[in-house]
């Protein structure tokens, strides 16, 4: 999760490299004219022969490098993997695609030839109107003005007209587009430095930036991108205040847009994310068919890409399914019968963790310690939820919180209590100075500090007292929040019937089914 060194920053690119990457770097470096012997051609065998990154080690190997050489060689192989990586993305990023179009259009502009550097520009623009590529059209549409201001050109009024309201049209539309991304960006940073709203203050304020920033927004006269954002920020607003119906709702519509438009296998990131935040809302509401349909989607989306899928959307794909293959698991209490297949994903995980997002990967192994707690097996969950509890900083500080309260779980669950009320201090501090102490965890926490009093006789009652107590603060949304974060009820249940814990989860999902 950390930041990578910059001496390390060659190392960490070559490791991201897939076995066609590489071929197509060596191919791209023997048509420059290099060979086998080339100075770069040996840093780029030797570090990625290794790893772990050492530089002492690779210079031995290099002993007519000096260490100054040896820095300029560094930065001549980072762009030349550069180089090589954006000419075998060409045909499937069409970001990279535009970009050198203009580029085209622009020599072929400077050279004087505008009437080939034209019919470039009109080719350009049927291809960013398949892509709903707004900044684009921008460009191309000044392009086009420089283009034909050109005296070659026999201009009419009405063609100026037209350009001018294409223009504005298209700036009209890109800052609608910024004014969604914002408030976006501002719901979804809230939700990851804060989690969500805890009081009816902090809702009343969420209302009023949110609902400013809509007004007068009508949904029918937006395109595509402004609906992207608009859908985006209208689901983590939701996500913020528990309105989860909502955020099936707008996850489903920003899915739907991608899927009716044909852009699912074309804007694959922004098609994956919604894809993602539809799977968390559907398990939130605990709507197990509709998730299951969404997750086939995954499945689907992995046998069309196939072998030309981009390691940028492996990534984003593996951290997804991992996600939601967890929400599955909980939804279906199917906790053996995942096991190996979700063994399988942390192994991916834990190869891929230089390319998943700090957050995200604090929500899989978050999960992760949540499934083997389940599974009872002790020593894995406490080695993913140490890996939040031992993790500096804010971040998601909800999650934080609640490892350590599984942690005392666990300790009392394998009987191994030495350090219960050590944890137990711990916790309550921690959550505290986090500002996530909420009516339900400081219970909690306080029924454990108070539980090594009891006699044996009297255990199983208080279970069910503490089941009451939660029970009633489970009526209060803001009291009740922290039952998202983990099942605590079932785990009372688990206490006071004498079973698992799984098999009171299990048993309490076959209850609601049957309602």
């Amino acid at each position: 999760m950390s930041k990578t060194p910059n001496e390390q920053l060659l190392f960490e690119l070559i490791k991201s490299l897939t076995k066609s990457e590489k071929r197509s770097f060596k191919l791209f470096a023997k048509r420059s004219g290099a060979t086998d012997d080339a100075k770069f051609i040996r840093l780029f065998d030797a570090i990625d022969g290794v790893n772990s990154y050492d530089e002492a080690a690779i210079l031995k190997k290099m002993p007519e490098v000096s260490k100054t050489q040896f820095a300029n060689l560094k930065s001549h192989l980072y762009g030349q993997i550069l180089a090589s990586l954006r000419l075998s993305n060409l045909k499937h990023d069409i970001d990279i695609e535009l970009r050198e179009q203009l580029d085209y259009i622009r020599v072929l502009y400077k050279k004087g030839l505008y009437y080939q550097s034209l019919r470039l520009l009109n080719r350009a623009k049927n291809t960013i109107g398949d892509y709903r590529k707004d900044l684009f059209q921008l460009a191309l549409l000044d392009y086009e003005k420089q283009i034909r201001s050109q005296q070659v050109f026999d201009l009419e009024e009405s063609y100026a007209d037209d350009l001018d309201k294409q223009t504005n049209e298209a700036l009209a539309r890109f800052s609608k587009v910024q004014q969604f991304f914002t408030l976006a960006t501002k719901m979804k940073a809230r939700f990851v430095e804060k989690g969500m709203v805890k009081s009816e203050i902090e809702m009343n304020n969420l209302k009023a930036l949110f609902y400013t920033s809509v007004k007068d927004v009508q949904e029918e006269d937006l395109a595509f991108n402004e609906k992207f954002y608009l859908y985006r920020a209208y689901y983590w607003f939701s996500y913020l205040t528990y309105d989860f119906e909502s955020c099936v709702k707008y996850a489903e519509k920003w899915v739907n847009s991608f899927k009716e438009g044909g852009l699912d296998r074309k804007r694959k990131a922004g098609f994956l994310k919604g894809l993602n935040r539809l799977l968390q809302s559907a398990f939130r509401i605990d709507d197990v068919q509709r998730f299951n349909q969404y997750y086939a989607y995954l499945d689907e989306f992995e046998q069309a890409e196939g072998s030309a899928m981009t390691s940028n959307t492996a990534s984003l794909l593996l951290k997804y399914r991992t996600l939601q293959t967890f929400n599955q698991t909980f939804l279906q209490a199917d906790f053996e019968d995942k096991k190996e297949f979700i063994q399988s994903l942390l192994i991916q995980v834990k190869s891929s963790e230089s390319r998943i997002d700090p957050h995200n990967l604090t929500v899989i192994y978050y999960k992760a310690g949540v499934y083997f707690f389940a599974l009872e097996d002790y020593r894995e969950s406490r080695f993913y939820l140490n890996k939040l509890i031992n993790e500096p900083g804010g971040l998601r500080s909800d999650l934080k919180g609640f490892a350590r309260i599984i942690s005392v779980l666990i300790d009392y669950d394998s009987g191994q209590e030495e350090n219960i009320d050590r944890k137990i201090k711990s916790a309550y501090v921690y959550i505290k100075q986090a500002e996530n102490l909420g009516e339900l965890q400081e219970t909690f926490l306080k029924f454990f500090k108070n539980l090594g009093a009891l006699f044996p006789q009297e255990v199983k009652k208080a279970f069910r007292d503490l089941k009451g107590q939660l029970e009633q603060l489970e009526k209060d949304p803001y009291a009740a929040k922290p039952l998202l974060y983990f099942d605590v009820l079932s785990w009372l249940d688990a206490k006071i019937e004498g079973t698992s814990f799984a098999e009171a989860v299990k048993k309490k999902i076959e209850k609601s089914q049957n309602l």
